[in-house]
């Protein structure tokens, strides 16, 4: 299992409507048979008082299925962030592969 993680610094003053914004892209994102399970998380940080930030984590099959999902989904998702939003919005990517979980 892969876990795609996109970590977005989201300008307060917009904070609510991004939040609402992305639930609507996420739940329609969700009908992809690529992953699993999606997540919004919220990183409790000491950033600056002027963005919040948050996590959208995807959980993906195999390796197969990320490249479908990055070369898609996401590369649709990010482009919509960037129209929408501009600069008030920045993201970042990282993958992490699951090799042990624990109980």
């Amino acid at each position: 299992m892969i876990v795609y993680n996109v970590t977005c610094n989201v300008a307060l003053e917009i904070e609510k409507r991004w939040l609402e914004w992305i639930d609507l892209q996420l739940n329609n994102l969700s009908k992809s048979e690529k992953k699993s399970v999606t997540s919004i998380l919220k990183l409790n940080t000491n950033s600056s008082e002027n963005e919040a930030v948050y996590a959208l984590q995807h959980q993906i099959y195999n390796r197969n299925s990320l490249q479908s999902f990055l070369n898609n989904e996401d590369k649709v998702l990010k482009k919509q962030i960037n129209t929408v939003f501009g600069k008030s919005v920045l993201h970042f990517s990282s993958q992490l592969e699951i090799i042990k979980k624990y109980p």
